[in-house]
């Protein structure tokens, strides 16, 4: 997983769960610790695009336009 440290710590999940990432990491060749790995940073990775995604829709919105469509459907 490139040079970056790693640092260990210990995880507890539930039992039907281990159970499931034990098959899914088996069936990607894989270890559950890759696993898991790759799972947290899809999920790390998709947070922060949703954040930039947000982040520069509300810099480029026009308020004005949202404000005028907000009063619009009220009225409708």
């Amino acid at each position: 997983m490139g040079t970056a440290a790693s640092q260990r710590f210990a995880l507890s999940m539930p039992k039907w769960l281990k159970t499931e990432v034990a098959r899914m990491a088996e069936a990607d060749g894989t270890s559950m610790t890759q696993w898991i790995n790759v799972a947290i940073a899809h999920r790390v990775g998709g947070e922060a695009s949703a954040e930039a995604f947000f982040k520069r829709l509300r810099e480029s919105a026009d308020k004005d336009a949202m404000l005028a469509m907000l009063e619009k459907s009220q009225r409708d």
